[in-house]
């Protein structure tokens, strides 16, 4: 990814790239008051929307000044249940630092500028949301090439900015293919405005379906375009993946179970307690995160690609977005620590990385052996990736405040465990051994980990469980120095409450949790392997066994679940390489829904597909990508293997 390049004249950011200015050297606020605001009629829109959101789409973020203007309207006017949606593209964003120095030419909107500030930050290409105004304003920016991005967004908009650098500079911003894009993103009383009145735009928006208006501009613009989408039968709806689409899902109400009250379990309540739901986590053990969410320490680290990929854009995104929620929720950091945190290269691939990867301080810098020794530590004999954000988490701290923070809207039921579930009468009855209803709910959640394949309707998911099992060491002269969680084979945390962390050891298919005497020797000879004889066997004084779930592309399982007989009637054919249109959406079970398989990166991952699972759950606009999406599918193993002809 890279930053906008930028020339600073009269305290103005000019952009050299295309010879063009990001806003009004006049009047910025007021030519976006009146080709934007007035000409969508946001004031009266926002005040008589009747939605529970409202989304806006634009193209071009720039130094954010839209976003805030529109944000200062909508908590103005909105009701405060209602929330705005902003998807905004941006192919080269401004750093931070260039955020705030464009930002303070606008006094009257630095309360709102300083909240957008304290929360941005971007690093990678694809979607990044941020939840701003607690809750009354989602932020999503996909940074990447406008029409690539544009493919990957789903939600419908209702008034769109069209606001790229100036057509003449810029065609790729206006090009048939983007207009096609907005068209299909669009519906009967969706809406547009741009400062340009250029011909070839009027003309593209015509051919998309718009009624297109040219009226009076601002400044020096004499005039500018407005209008809205004429007929909204002939927006193209087809879909490249049906396969992973379904009907919106009415909900009866918002009384929810979740099983399982590890990370996902608990992160996803977080998610839907802010959404006004009522919350029940059935748990089958005595306490929160008694599982593998329970370990004593955890490590908040990005996982890196040199591919453009679907888990590429995942991982970077949703390490960004755990960072943003983990503030939120513990600001002072006391479940957590900002560290820092290394990657040795203890493969191939990492190997390549640390070589090729692009340096960035925000994400991944690489540091020779010397400067690596000085800011971890540790004596470290080759060049590493530093990750300068990289946490230490304390879970069962971090998910107990989580816990206490919900208050009355989650209930938790500890030492039941559920065997099956059924769906009977409108409702999901989770069973328990002795063949009893022990809970009915019209909206169910399993989020018990590998345990979710003991339910038959989650037989086609390929999810298995993965033995792990952590030392503890006594720490010593040497250990004590190491300022920062590294990653190597395995991992080695600093010193917190009189030991160290390391682990974990990775047995695939094996579900025992009791100790072994192999796995610590082990873990002994990793650490050693990298660090010396840091610790001899005298200094282990714990450990923990526990069991995680993986699946085989490394991705957790998020979402609806589908109907499995049906899918193997619907897509038998799959291989044949049929058009997609000519298949149905996929036909789920009613209000079932899926959070699992979280393998080493739980942490990471788990708050965005939370939020994700949330957002689904609410037919609400989302926070990733189609092509996230479609890698978290629950389907996504069964859809492979039809294609394959192995089912």
């Amino acid at each position: 990814m890279k930053y906008a390049n930028l020339e600073w004249r009269d305290g103005q950011p000019y952009s050299p790239d295309f010879d063009d200015v990001y806003f009004s050297a006049d009047d910025g606020i007021a030519e976006t008051e009146h080709v934007f605001i007035h000409h969508n009629d946001l004031l009266l829109r926002f005040q008589q929307n009747t939605k529970k959101h409202f989304v806006i789409g634009e193209t071009g973020f720039g130094s954010g000044l839209n976003f805030l203007i529109a944000v200062k309207h909508w908590l103005a006017l909105s009701k405060t249940e209602q929330t705005l949606h902003f998807y905004s593209l941006e192919n080269t964003p401004f750093t931070l630092d260039d955020i705030i120095q464009a930002q303070q030419v606008w006094p009257e909107l630095s309360l709102l500028a300083a909240v957008f500030q304290k929360h941005y930050q971007v690093a990678s290409y694809g979607f990044h949301q941020f939840d701003l105004f607690a809750g009354r304003v989602k932020l999503v920016l996909m940074i990447g090439e406008a029409q690539t991005m544009l493919t990957q967004m789903q939600s419908k908009v209702d008034a769109w900015f069209l606001d790229g650098f100036a057509p003449a500079r810029n065609t790729e911003m206006w090009s048939d293919n983007i207009f096609s894009q907005i068209r299909r993103l669009s519906y009967a009383s969706t809406t547009f405005s741009t400062y340009t009145a250029a011909g070839f735009v009027r003309r593209g928006l015509i051919d998309q379906g718009f009624t297109v208006e040219k009226v009076e501009g601002t400044g020096h613009k004499r005039h500018m375009l407005k209008g809205g989408l004429s007929d909204e039968d002939n927006v193209e709806t087809k879909l490249l993946q049906p396969w992973f689409e379904n009907k919106t899902q009415q909900l009866k109400n918002k009384k929810i179970t979740i099983v399982g009250a590890g990370i996902a379990g608990i992160t996803t309540a977080w998610a839907l307690v802010k959404r006004g739901f009522e919350v029940e986590i059935i748990e089958a053990e005595k306490k929160v995160a008694a599982q593998a969410s329970g370990n004593l320490q955890g490590i908040l680290m990005p996982r890196l690609s040199l591919q453009d990929s679907a888990d590429a854009e995942f991982y970077t995104s949703a390490f960004f977005y755990a960072l943003r929620c983990l503030k939120e929720l513990d600001n002072q950091q006391t479940c957590w620590q900002q560290t820092g945190g290394i990657q040795l290269a203890s493969s191939e691939r990492i190997k390549k990385q640390i070589e090729k990867y692009p340096q960035d301080k925000i994400l991944a810098q690489v540091l020779d052996a010397k400067s690596a020794t000085e800011i971890s530590g540790l004596s470290i004999k080759e060049s590493v990736h530093y990750f300068s954000q990289a946490s230490c988490v304390s879970p069962q701290l971090l998910l107990q405040c989580m816990v206490d923070k919900m208050g009355d809207a989650l209930k938790i039921t500890y030492q039941a465990k559920v065997e099956s579930i059924q769906f009977k009468n409108n409702q999901w009855q989770l069973i328990n051994k002795a063949n009893e209803v022990i809970k009915e709910t019209p909206n169910l959640i399993l989020a018990n980990a590998w345990q979710v394949k003991q339910f038959k309707q989650f037989e086609h998911l390929q999810i298995q469980p993965v033995r792990g099992q952590l030392s503890y060491f006594k720490p010593n002269e040497k250990s004590k120095k190491l300022k920062m969680p590294i990653s190597f084979d395995a991992y080695l945390m600093p010193e917190n409450n009189g030991q160290h962390l390391s682990g974990a050891s990775f047995e695939l298919g094996d579900s025992d949790t009791e100790l072994r005497i192999k796995d610590f020797r082990d873990n002994l000879q990793n650490i050693n392997k990298w660090f010396g004889k840091i610790f001899v066997e005298d200094d282990i004084c714990g450990g923990r066994a526990s069991v995680r779930a993986v699946t085989p592309d490394r991705m957790p399982v998020v979402g609806c679940v589908s109907d499995q007989a049906q899918a193997l009637i619907d897509y038998a054919d799959l291989h044949k390489g049929k058009p997609a249109h000519q298949y149905p959406f996929t036909k789920v079970l009613p209000n079932l829904y899926v959070n699992a398989g979280y393998g080493a990166r739980g942490f990471t991952s788990v708050f965005l597909c939370s939020e994700l699972l949330a957002a689904t759950i609410c037919d609400e606009p989302l926070p990733v990508s189609n092509r996230v999406r479609y890698a978290l599918h629950s389907s996504r193993f069964l859809i492979r293997s039809l294609k394959k002809r192995r089912v």
